[in-house]
């Protein structure tokens, strides 16, 4: 079984990865090989970005004699990230993925197909560890002299830790779509499977945290060095475990806590393979045989309605969006789910009596109009936008159709302004959903949070247009899965670098404008945003040729 499961995942890996360019064809192309470097210095920067902020904020844990509760953050942020992530990519690569077709009918065993397409997830969720938990722990190894037990302790518990939210995840994909044989229309029974999966995590991850602490608790944890780490250690199952692998300085127990932490996942995962050879077979076999649309009597009136240019080519855009579950997930759920997830789940546990806790942080901010609450949205909105890829994909969505923009009779800026109108909703939805949010929450004056908002969206439309360049310029247009166009698209890389360039932009003029009053220094970043948003679609207008030569 060992060495199958190994060929296996070695073809299922390779096959989700195809459509990407090889090693070869990047030595032989000049601009391939510019943007290999380009995306190098992105994982540098990126790095830096990481490795700053960890730095900082260690050192601000080590001088209250609380450095530990780190690593509980960093561990926990990756459980979190995981379970979220591993959902949407579990679905496809189980169940949607066209090497279905030919594995299924091979005589390979439904335990050694669920193992092998487990580890190829297992293995895409690495890459994104390697920046959020290798580099943030490597610099707290340095700033606290750790010994070389450490780094090897490290190593096995990135390795080990993110196997448990990887199967948490896939095993409620098995049992939800093991029920898809009973679906007529498989594409929408993907998308309630996934807000159902989504559900049942934000409710598991709401009661495993929300347990009370009393303020004398809380006191005695603080005053404690190294205290408050035990608040978390019951957030996640081996959360504990990995802990206490990391943070503990005698070796026997460090060896005994990594022993604990590997056998431990060990054994889930064999419950999990015996549960997923019992589950697979009736979700792949359903999802196969279900999902056929009946055709249906169509008024041919309806068909050639009037309507306006705008509202037929934004509609077209829209119903890509939504009728195909893929791109919806993948596009669109994440900018109406993660400023949901991390702001509402963060303050759902302050209840009732516990609101003393709210108020005692509302207090930190004496000035609600202050420059750094300002930079602290304005941050937040940017760090949710990396998560909206509709511009980022609008060419590459259409396919090899994608060249009928060259064709119609609408003029090529239209269209652009057309193709990111989608992305500028999503953008103004999620940045008016956050803020409404965080001024539920500190109630902050009504004119700075409307200046505040109206800066965000700017910077959104902004946004829109760079990824759009971005997509115009690298197109994936031969693709055979719409899976492919979201997760083997390394355009989808660039709505994450341009957020984090836009939080840097926001600092740095933060820090050089400090003097200024709060309500100019919003107004200058929106008429800043205004400028960029101008020169940009200049630039689309006057390069059009130029823009659309890999379009064929």
């Amino acid at each position: 079984m060992k060495n199958k499961v190994i060929s296996l995942t070695k073809v299922i890996f390779k096959n989700s990865f195809q459509n990407m360019e090889t090693a070869k064809e990047a030595n032989t192309n000049k601009k391939s090989k510019s943007m290999i470097i380009l995306y190098i210095f992105v994982f540098i920067y990126l790095a830096g970005i990481i490795g700053v902020f960890s730095n900082g904020l260690i050192k601000e844990l080590i001088a209250i004699k609380q450095e530990q509760m780190f690593i509980g953050l960093i561990l926990l942020g990756i459980a979190g990230f995981v379970l979220i992530q591993s959902i949407f990519s579990a679905i496809n690569i189980l169940y949607y993925s066209k090497d279905n077709e030919y594995i299924l009918p091979l005589p390979i065993k439904p335990r050694e197909i669920v193992a092998s397409k487990t580890n190829v997830l297992l293995i895409t969720e690495y890459f994104v560890i390697a920046i959020i938990g290798l580099i943030p722990l490597s610099i707290y190894g340095i700033l606290t002299s750790a010994s070389g037990a450490y780094y090897i302790a490290m190593a096995i518990v990135l390795l080990t830790f993110p196997i448990i939210p990887v199967l948490i995840s896939s095993l409620l994909v098995l049992i939800v779509m093991s029920f898809s044989k009973f679906a007529k229309n498989k594409n929408r029974f993907q998308l309630i499977a996934t807000l159902f999966i989504i559900a049942i995590i934000c409710v598991l991850s709401f009661t495993t945290s929300s347990q009370e602490t009393s303020p004398e608790e809380l006191i005695e944890m603080v005053t404690k060095a190294n205290g408050l780490v035990e608040t978390i250690r019951g957030a996640f199952p081996t959360l504990g475990m990995a802990i206490e692998s990391l943070v503990n300085t005698n070796l026997q127990n460090q060896i005994l806590n990594l022993l604990l932490l590997v056998t431990t996942t060990g054994i889930i995962y064999i419950l999990y393979i015996i549960l997923g050879q019992k589950l697979y077979l009736k979700g792949a076999v359903g999802n196969l045989s279900s999902g056929k649309k009946t055709k249906k009597k169509i008024d041919e009136r309806k068909l050639f309605k009037k309507s306006t240019l705008f509202g037929t080519y934004v509609g077209k855009e829209f119903k890509t969006l939504l009728r195909n579950p893929v791109f919806f997930m993948q596009c669109v759920l994440p900018a109406i789910l993660f400023p949901i997830l991390i702001i509402g789940l963060s303050f759902l546990g302050i209840k009732g009596e516990q609101n003393s806790e709210l108020e005692s942080i509302v207090n930190i901010i004496q000035n609600k109009t202050s420059i750094y609450l300002g930079i602290g949205i304005l941050c937040a909105v940017q760090f949710f936008l990396m998560f909206i890829y509709i511009s980022a994909t609008a060419i590459s969505r259409d396919g090899e159709n994608a060249v009928f923009i060259k064709y119609i009779p609408v003029p090529f800026i239209k269209q652009i302004d057309y193709k990111v109108f989608p992305n500028i909703v999503m953008t103004t939805f999620m940045s008016i959903l956050t803020i409404i949010m965080v001024e539920y929450l500190l109630k902050i004056p009504i004119i700075y949070i409307l200046l505040i908002a109206i800066a965000s969206i700017i910077m959104g439309i902004f946004h829109s247009y760079i990824s759009i360049i971005v997509d115009l310029k690298r197109p994936k247009l031969e693709w055979n899965s719409e899976y492919a166009v979201v997760k083997q698209n390394m355009n989808l890389m660039w709505p994450v670098i341009l957020g984090l360039v836009n939080i840097t932009i926001i600092v740095a003029l933060a820090i050089i404008c400090n003097f200024i009053n709060s309500y100019i220094f919003i107004a200058v970043i929106s008429l800043i945003y205004i400028f960029l948003t101008i020169v940009i679609r200049n630039y689309i207008k006057k390069n059009e040729e130029k823009l659309l030569e890999k379009i064929y």
